[in-house]
């Protein structure tokens, strides 16, 4: 792994045939297809950090024209929020090109460029441009002086004959091809191999990277795997807790409601009983004492049933 040529796509090689100002401008050209600036500055590997206290990014190339910025990024990993990065790279740079005290026009027309071995929005277009527009009107001008660019290398061949379809190609597959950029760009590459020291100073950095990145993915799987089982355990423990207080609750409510609904019905049969009792007897001594039409009344009339009641039963007594 220590002995392997890097590539073009490989950042610490993308990273070094960036610094080369004349190739690094030449490759702006061919993205934006128009004449870029004198390149003035070109800074590797640039580290920014707006504060002490917030997220810090690493440009792989930070280009600064005599009137423009660029920052030209090759993405080799399918990474997601793709969109939120460029906003935070955007704002990063922006504090970075504007010093206290100046005004919000000396900010200086900036471009982002994502040069990426992955289609990071699956909708298989070689190139997707980003700038802000009015929803409700075409005709309102922003003037925010920005623009991004994200190159899907897959979708080379989607593109026109020319330059950048040959760029992306190479990205893509290394093979030159017999494009004048392209070998010169292929040239640089091998002889940046060449440089053995650096090459493997690079490629175990890359590998110690690469490694750390499955580590993490790794990590984030397996905590991902352990947190769906200990909700699971959870969820089952207290679905069943829940279950049975439910369960109980529910019989409970069911018990009293049948228990309540039998008792009612026993209490109601005895108490037909006991009235059919009340009354036999009532009409048996009234027949005794020869009281026939109190004896229909009673079985007839309910308030002459009970006067007859209270009248038998006071003779009794």
């Amino acid at each position: 792994m220590k002995d392997r040529m890097l590539e073009f796509c490989d950042w610490p090689m993308f990273d070094r045939i960036m610094m080369d100002a004349s190739l690094c401008r030449e490759v702006l050209e061919v993205i934006l297809d128009r004449p870029v600036s004198q390149v003035e500055h070109v800074i590797a590997e640039r580290d920014i950090r707006p504060s002490f206290a917030s997220h810090g990014v690493r440009l792989d190339a930070f280009v600064q024209t005599d009137n423009e910025v660029y920052d030209i990024e090759m993405q080799t990993s399918r990474k997601g929020k793709l969109g939120r990065r460029l906003r935070y790279y955007q704002g990063s740079i922006d504090t970075l090109s504007l010093h206290r005290g100046e005004e919000y026009e000396k900010l200086p027309p900036c471009f982002i460029i994502f040069i990426c071995t992955c289609d990071p929005f699956g909708c298989s277009l070689p190139v997707y441009t980003f700038d802000m527009t009015c929803a409700e009107s075409d005709g309102v001008v922003l003037d925010h002086g920005f623009t991004w660019i994200v190159l899907s290398a897959p979708a080379w061949c989607s593109l026109p004959q020319g330059s950048l379809r040959n760029l992306l190609h190479y990205v893509m597959t290394g093979d030159a091809g017999t494009d004048k950029l392209v070998r010169k760009i292929n040239e640089a590459v091998i002889a940046a191999n060449n440089d053995e020291v650096w090459r493997r100073e690079k490629v175990e950095l890359l590998t110690w990277e690469r490694d750390m990145e499955i580590q993490k993915r790794i990590a984030i799987e397996e905590g991902i795997a352990e947190g769906r089982a200990e909700g699971r355990a959870r969820g089952l423990a207290e679905g069943r807790a829940r279950g049975l207080a439910e369960g109980r609750a529910e019989g409970l409510a069911k018990g009293r409601a049948e228990g309540l609904a039998e008792g009612r019905a026993e209490g109601f049969s005895a108490g037909i009983e006991e009235g059919e009792s009340r009354l036999a007897a009532l009409i048996a001594a009234l027949m005794e004492a020869g009281r026939t039409e109190d004896a229909h009344r009673a079985a007839t009339d309910a308030d002459a049933r009970e006067q007859l009641q209270r009248e038998i039963g006071s003779i009794s007594a």
